[in-house]
């Protein structure tokens, strides 16, 4: 085997790691938004909950007994009984809340997006320019991925639905680049029925988070 053959197979290597690695980072990008923008969604439905109950027993407080006896037929026992519990209920609904930090979660989470959208960035423009991909960068991206031990894990629970969720997305906007003016339902229905692309590049998923 020649030396200019052994040069040729140690890039084409290196290149295919490269594009892995881009790929890998594309795919831990989307599930780590996913996980942001749901815990997002789960603090402000809570919050907001919690803001109108908190809003309702507020004025309870401006309205008289005998006219809430007169209106909706509650006695004043009643009355107590449903505020009082109601209120029991709204603060230990706020301990909730601050318990489980949906908001801090979310935050690491999108931090997460971030750096690993960098990685995908910085590939991205290294094989968008045409460059010849050498060591020295891929051991700086191996680099950038020794230092995720910060960032927030994706639950085992999820993983598998998480990446389902990744890919369908890259096939359905591979789908979309061909056909813009299909229903989405119309071509998750094509789409199920056909096997994967095997080429699933994310560089085609134009929708990424």
């Amino acid at each position: 085997m020649s030396h200019s053959t052994t040069q040729d197979d140690a890039y084409n290597k290196r290149l295919h790691e490269i594009k892995s690695l881009r790929d890998k980072a594309n795919q831990l990008a989307s599930m780590h938004s996913w996980l942001s923008d749901r815990y997002r969604k789960w603090h402000t439905v809570l919050s907001t909950l919690l803001l109108l109950v908190s809003t309702l027993l507020l004025g309870f407080t401006f309205i008289s007994e005998e006219f809430v006896y007169r209106t909706i037929h509650l006695n004043a026992d009643s009355q107590k009984w449903i505020i009082g519990l109601t209120s029991t209920l709204n603060f230990a609904g706020v301990l909730l809340i601050s318990q489980l930090d949906y908001q801090a979660k979310s935050a690491s989470h999108r931090e997460a997006v971030r750096f690993y959208f960098s990685i995908v960035n910085k590939i991205r423009s290294w094989l968008d320019s045409g460059q010849e991909i050498t060591l020295k960068m891929a051991e700086e991206i191996r680099d950038e991925y020794s230092r995720t031990q910060s960032l927030p894990k994706i639950p085992d629970d999820k993983f598998f639905q998480l990446k389902q969720w990744h890919l369908q997305k890259i096939a359905i906007s591979q789908e979309l680049d061909k056909t813009p003016f299909k229903a989405i339902k119309d071509i998750r229905r094509t789409l199920s029925k056909s096997p994967m692309p095997k080429d699933c590049s994310e560089k085609k998923a134009k929708n990424s988070p």
